[in-house]
């Protein structure tokens, strides 16, 4: 290599050396109590009482795996109907519930399934260790499930994470939510059963600006059973005016009605 080029090499690494020096720190995260992480995680999200949204939906349990458009409605705290489509366009399932009945049709065998909202009738679309009114929440972003303060912070100065902890009554681990220091928006959150181990987990993600607190993409994990959910929503409207007809199952011609068991 010719001295020129070999000097120019130098000068330029040394030039690129400068450069990173010159690159600002990271900005060390605030010091900052659980109420007022709370409070800025709530800042903006405003009141939310309905919302329609549609994306793509993923299902994947023991007993069916289910992927394809979904729209989705509710009214909090407990009202929810699900439209999923395949690939195609065709419509697969229509599920809805008050909190009360459950309702599920399916179009191509013309067949209405019906009966009390229950764990196992609610699991075509809610993990059975998932609360109904819990399942909106998650739905819309709106986290944590706990009341009230947390009893336990902690900040995870490696990932940035301000970690709070809700504890029972009998002093055991209730909710862990994971609150990301730079943007104040929850990154992942663990709900625990009364015997101590992991009910399920949600991870909440892609933010926008135009729907603040409102997250794009959901997963939410159960581990028993063994269920997966994924929601990518393409549109979401917060607070429609929605109107008993656009939370009901509709009654095609000549349904087939089918109890389903208490």
């Amino acid at each position: 290599m010719k001295p020129r080029y070999l000097i120019l090499l130098v000068m330029l690494a040394l030039a690129g050396l400068g450069a990173c020096r010159r690159l600002p720190p990271t900005p060390p995260a605030p010091e900052l109590s659980a109420e007022q992480v709370l409070s800025r995680l709530k800042a903006g999200r405003g009141e939310l009482t309905a919302f329609a949204a549609r994306g793509r939906l993923t299902l994947i349990s023991p007993q069916q795996n289910a992927t394809g458009t979904a729209l989705v409605k509710g009214r909090l705290p407990e009202t929810l109907r699900v439209d999923l489509k395949d690939p195609l366009g065709r419509a697969v399932l229509t599920f809805a519930t008050d909190g009360r009945v459950v309702e599920i049709l399916f179009p191509r065998e013309n067949k209405l399934l019906q009966g009390p909202a229950t764990p196992a009738n609610l699991a075509s679309f809610v993990p059975p260790q998932v609360k109904l009114a819990h399942a909106l929440r998650i739905l819309v972003g709106d986290l944590p499930l706990s009341p009230g303060l947390p009893q336990r912070t902690r900040f995870e100065a490696g990932d940035r994470m301000y970690v709070l902890e809700w504890l029972t009554g009998a002093g055991s681990l209730q909710e862990r939510l994971w609150v990301a220091a730079d943007d104040f928006q929850p990154r992942k959150q663990e709900w625990f059963g009364l015997d101590g181990q992991a009910a399920f987990r949600v991870e909440p993600g892609d933010f926008q600006p135009s729907l603040p607190g409102r997250p794009r993409q959901l997963k939410l994990v159960t581990f028993n059973p063994a269920m997966e959910l994924r929601l990518t929503y393409r549109d979401f409207d917060p607070n429609p005016s929605l109107g008993a007809a656009d939370l009901a199952v509709p009654r095609p011609p000549g349904v087939a009605l089918v109890p389903l068991k208490p």
